[in-house]
């Protein structure tokens, strides 16, 4: 899940075989679909995705999903940043305010 210091699968300490991502990585015919995480292949992480297909990802190219119910299905907030163009996942605290942010992290700090 999306906190303000794990937005990426890079992020996080333990990753999880089936944690939920969203693609927003260079094969540009996946990009914006959701996978599960399988493993991880040397430097790359491999994501499976909903017809079969496996590919590797940096693991910065694989957003959090901002909430994961009771059956391990992410529920995803992806915005676009107004300054720089990159997808940023919101956190379910952001999601929930009235006014989300318009910029990612990087460009706010």
């Amino acid at each position: 899940m999306v906190t303000t210091t794990q937005r990426v699968l890079k992020d996080l300490r333990t990753k999880r075989k089936g944690q939920p991502v969203f693609v927003v990585g260079h094969v540009s015919e996946r990009k914006g679909q959701e996978a599960t995480f399988e493993l991880f292949n040397e430097r790359l992480a491999l994501v499976k995705f909903s017809d079969g297909v496996t590919l590797g990802y940096d693991p910065l190219e694989l957003l959090l999903p901002t909430e994961i119910d009771e059956k391990g299905v992410g529920f995803f907030e992806i915005r676009q940043c107004k300054q720089c163009d990159q997808f940023f996942p919101l956190t379910k605290e952001e999601a929930s305010v009235g006014e989300e942010p318009t910029t990612c992290p990087n460009c706010a700090s």
